[in-house]
């Protein structure tokens, strides 16, 4: 039996259901007690099941549709003696004169624009006395009224319109209306009686229905065959639309606040679970470092009872016991466990639903199909993309000037398809390939990029099967399997005989793999993606001199942008996508080009590039020229000889420019050590470099943090080093020098991995922040290559590491300045202009002086009660929450929350509060970009902030000590804040800030770091 046909929305398929299976099966079921004995005809027949309808009771039946595969498919399911199937349009139809006495079109008129022709058509067909039924929406009710507009349909009528068509063929019509309702139903029996209807509302009646969504007209120039079609078609009232569609809206609901609840569990969980982890070290640590811990914790808890210490000194002295103590993990473990039992028993949802999928995010697909003369083929190239079963795939054709019938097809393909399909027309034709192909990436918008040559086509599913391969966020590049066809689109040759001279045995199953790996082997010796349409890429910034080398090539420009597109990241092989590549006369690429010595000289540039940027081992180099020369002989080209096209030792001793950073992080939260290495990591992209990002945990990411970084930087999560072993994945992802910004990421690649690669650790707190034994931070020491530090006490944690001295190197901290505004102005927000707006910009963590900011602020305001002033506070946590409290109902302390547009934030302040007294506080972001907009700062004298404020007699606020008890250092806040109050004051501290704030240019950052990691890599080199 034949599978049913997909349903897109431009055929109706009976097992779509709902409101639109009424609609036309009723049509149908009142058609066919009127074709008794009769010859019809179904025009637009679709997938067939209303012809089926008809021919139950009809003489015969023949369904005509314009789409060969329906047909195709009506043929199997349904034919019979009394029933067949024809291709063919509704305004050439392809049966004789006067050959039927019935033609039924249901929703046929609307999809064409040629309405006469149709009817003329059908007039044509139908015997003398014959009968036409036609129904159509009426453009009043189911566009004007709705305010819906079908993106299937080309042109609509009015029922005055619809009159005058079908009249100025047939001498006589008979109206009918058809909508779908809900009510009472009264019903005479045995009898024929009137039909009218009245609304429950206004209790208005009227004789048929008032406002009909559909208008039927059946017509006949014998006014003795017209018949009237009316009745009732029931459903069970929890089968229809109206209510399948509130059902998943609540269903849709409550997945959504289950998931969002389950999220928020699942946050807590991982929360606890990696506190808990990061205590392990005493489980696996000798005997020796436990009673160290044990014996240091308990005089902690000592202290912590002392009476002449402050309260707030005595309380951090407690944490810090309980930090360390390793009596205390049993007990962590025993309370974890209880309040998880205990949260999963009061959410409701984990206690009542036990089982719920996952919300599906989708993303959104950019099919770019540049044309040039192949009006033949473009049909089967669109209709392979429309057809897809991924649905969120967006369509641009760019035609390159086609001197054929292309413009035609794709007019027409896209007055069908208004909102998917976008046409784009070149006035010149381009001369470059490339260059097309540039114009539709920088046109597209969706997260993914899927190049389709106008000429090829692929399976129905193949963007299903191979959108999977990017959950995985290191996955730059993806392609399926891509098998040759003829000129009619049968396969004529696999191309595993290809990809196994690449590479054999892998081509069966999905294959992962960094991009270092892939050029390493199969990529490297033959360019395994032989059509585009069979690959599909993360769509990334690319520069355009990157397009311009790739114009460069005549024929090996794609296989150019694969190796410039995949990066650092992942490419995938997904064998159940399918592609094909048509093999015809006119094919750009070919015997022809091989021919020349030009096609050779390309090789040897390409491969050349590739040794630039991968550490591609001598083998495949002569296994690259081996396959060149294979191509060569069977080219009849002997001069030049090949080994002077192709000199393979001189491609060999190519070396490796490109560095690959891997760039190691805790995860995308808001926090300094996780912020500035993102920035720095795009600033390295635009400088050239190759980077990805390791990422220890993905527990407290925030979308705004992780939508910081550049979409070309492919992310790997550290279990894939776990998986891989060290060692292999710095191998299999060519990585030249790792760069960490976190003590977590020093416990797997140091203590865990052992790797070998030129390793920089960038020091923001953590090392002395997390508690690590000291005996373990100086071995990190010995095997840190170099050790980057803002403020002089991080070093602190490393100073009996050998050979410090020549190890440390002082660096600063930047930022890149957002030019976004914030998404309220000062009006908006309700603060006037002659206010004065304080902001904190900090984590919600202790420390950072979220509670003392906000009370400065309000004794401020107490002594100032006539001055309008705000505070703003950017940033979310347990002190923030605090905060709130203390702020109570005060409606000039106002919390943002979370926010990426730092930047603009502080545009809208006058000052910016950094009150911090935070144990691991070096050199505060937040204090470098209030400085780059000119905005002073009232800052504690903490880590780096006064070498940060105040140089070469400039000074871009006011420091605070970091000497004083809690009260004292609210007054002290708050006597300074006071200080600025003054307008000149700001004026020269703001000017003063800005000239300072210039020297925090990150794209400067980054060329004295790939400075360094290029002098790291000299020296492993040198030592190796």
């Amino acid at each position: 039996m034949a599978s049913d046909l997909p349903f897109t929305g431009e055929r109706f398929v009976p097992s779509v259901g709902g409101n639109i299976f009424l609609e036309h099966m009723h049509r149908y079921v009142l058609a066919a007690r009127f074709v008794q004995g009769k010859d019809v005809l179904d025009i637009a027949s679709g997938e067939g099941f209303g012809s089926s309808l008809l021919a139950q009771a009809a003489l015969s039946v023949v369904g005509v549709d314009i789409d060969a595969a329906s047909v195709k498919h009506a043929q199997a399911k349904y034919a019979t003696k009394r029933l067949r199937f024809m291709t063919g349009s509704a305004t050439e139809i392809p049966l004789p004169d006067a050959s039927v006495d019935v033609v039924v079109s249901f929703e046929t008129i609307e999809h064409i624009a040629e309405h006469d022709e149709m009817l003329a058509e059908v007039k044509r067909v139908l015997r003398p006395g014959g009968v036409m039924v036609m129904s159509t929406p009426d453009k009043a009710t189911y566009t004007d009224a709705s305010g819906h507009v079908n993106p299937f349909h080309v042109r609509e009528l009015y029922r005055n319109e619809f009159q005058a068509l079908l009249s100025r063929q047939f001498r006589h019509v008979r109206f009918h209306g058809q909508k779908i309702g809900f009510g009472s139903v009264v019903a005479a029996e045995g009898e024929v009686a009137p039909f009218f209807e009245t609304d429950s509302a206004s209790l208005t009646t009227t004789d048929g229905l008032a406002t009909p969504m559909y208008l039927i007209g059946v017509a006949s120039d014998d006014e003795a065959a017209l018949f009237s079609m009316h009745g009732i078609f029931t459903q069970d009232m929890q089968s229809s639309d109206p209510v399948l569609r509130r059902v998943e809206y609540e269903e849709q609901r409550l997945l959504r606040e289950v998931s969002r609840s389950i999220a928020a569990e699942i946050d807590w969980i991982s929360a606890q679970v990696d506190a808990l982890q990061r205590q392990r070290m005493v489980a696996s640590g000798s005997w020796l470092k436990f009673l160290r811990r044990l014996i240091k914790s308990r005089i902690l808890y000592a202290l912590s009872r002392a009476t002449w210490l402050s309260e707030r000194r005595r309380k951090k002295l407690f944490k810090s016991a309980q930090k360390r103590d390793p009596m205390v993990v049993a007990a962590h473990i025993d309370t974890f466990c209880q309040d998880y039992f205990n949260r999963i028993k009061q959410n409701k949802y984990l206690a009542n639903i036990p089982h719920q999928e996952q919300v599906r995010h989708g993303v959104r697909i950019t099919a770019i199909v540049p044309n040039f003369n192949h009006a033949k083929y473009l049909r089967q190239r669109l209709d392979s993309i429309l057809k897809q079963t991924y649905p969120l795939i967006d369509v641009l054709v760019l035609d390159d000037c086609s001197t054929d019938e292309s413009r035609t097809v794709i007019d027409e393909y896209a007055k069908r398809y208004p909102q998917r399909i976008t046409a784009v027309y070149n006035e010149t034709n381009s001369g470059n390939v490339f260059r097309q192909w540039q114009k539709g990436y920088d046109l597209a918008t969706g997260d993914f990029v899927w190049i389709c040559e106008s000429d090829d086509f692929c399976e129905p599913d193949f963007a299903e099967q191979l959108i999977g391969a990017f959950r995985d966020p290191s996955v730059m590049l993806a392609f399926g399997k891509i098998e040759f066809a003829d000129e009619h689109g049968s396969k004529i040759l696999s191309m595993l005989n290809y990809l196994n001279e690449a590479e054999r045995g892998i081509w069966g199953e999905r294959v992962s793999r960094p991009a270092a790996q892939w050029f390493a082997g199969a990529f490297g010796v033959k360019n395994i993606i032989a059509n585009v349409g069979g690959s599909m890429w993360r769509r990334v910034p690319l520069p355009a001199t990157l397009w311009d080398e790739a114009r460069s090539y005549s024929v090996m420009g794609d296989w150019f942008l694969y190796a410039a597109l995949a990066q650092g990241g992942k490419i995938v092989f997904e064998p159940s996508a399918e592609a094909y590549f048509r093999i015809h006369e006119t094919n750009t690429s070919g015997a022809g080009a091989q021919a020349t010595p030009a096609y050779y000289e390309e090789y040897r540039r390409l491969m050349t590039a590739l040794k630039r940027r991968w550490p591609i081992p001598d083998q495949t180099v002569d296994r690259f020229v081996q396959s060149c020369a294979a191509v060569y002989k069977g080219s009849g080209l002997t001069d030049p000889p090949l080994q002077h096209l192709l000199p393979a030792a001189e491609i060999k001793a190519t070396g490796r420019e490109m560095p690959h950073i891997m760039m190691g992080i805790l995860g995308f939260s808001y926090g300094g050590g996780e912020i500035f290495p993102i920035h720095l990591a795009n600033a390295l992209r635009r400088n050239g470099a190759m980077v990805s990002i390791l990422q220890m945990t993905t527990a407290e990411d925030q979308p705004e943090v992780r939508k910081m970084l550049d979409p070309g930087i492919p992310v790997y999560s550290i279990d894939t080093v776990r998986s891989m072993g060290g060692k292999a994945f710095m191998e299999a992802t060519g990585t030249t020098v790792v760069h960490s910004h976190i003590a977590s990421i020093e416990m797997v690649l140091l203590d865990e991995m052992s790797v070998t690669v030129p390793y920089l650790a960038t020091l923001h707190g953590s090392h002395e922040a997390m508690g690590i034994p000291k005996r373990k931070l100086v071995a990190w020491g010995g095997r840190i290559d170099c050790l980057a530090y803002t403020a002089d006490r991080n070093l602190a944690a490393f100073e009996e590491a050998p050979g410090l001295a020549s190890k440390v190197r002082k660096m600063r901290n930047a930022m890149p300045i957002d030019p976004r505004p914030y998404k309220s102005t000062r009006a908006e927000m309700g603060i006037g202009e002659d206010a004065l707006v304080f902001t904190i910009v900090a984590r919600g963590i202790e420390g950072k002086g979220w509670v003392e900011g906000v009370k400065a602020f309000k004794k401020l305001r107490e002594k100032h009660p006539d001055r309008p002033m705000f505070l703003l506070g950017v940033g979310e946590g347990e002190q923030t929450d605090l905060a709130r409290q203390v702020a109570g109902p005060d409606t000039t302390i106002r919390f943002l929350g979370y926010d990426s547009c730092i930047h603009g934030i502080y545009r809208l302040s006058d000052v910016a509060l950094v009150p911090t007294r935070f144990a691991g506080e070096s050199y505060p972001l937040c204090l470098i970009q209030a400085m780059q907009v000119g905005v002073p700062a009232v800052a504690t004298d903490i880590g780096e902030i006064a070498s940060m404020m105040t140089r070469n007699g400039k000074a871009a606020g006011i420091l605070i000590p970091n000497n004083a008890e809690d009260e004292d250092f609210i007054n002290l806040l708050c006597g300074t804040m006071e200080r600025m109050m003054d307008p000149d004051l700001r004026k020269q501290f703001g000017q003063d800030a800005a000239e300072l704030g210039a020297d925090y240019s990150i794209d400067v950052l980054a060329e004295d770091y790939l400075a360094l990691y290029s002098q790291l890599s000299k020296s492993a080199q040198r030592s190796s």
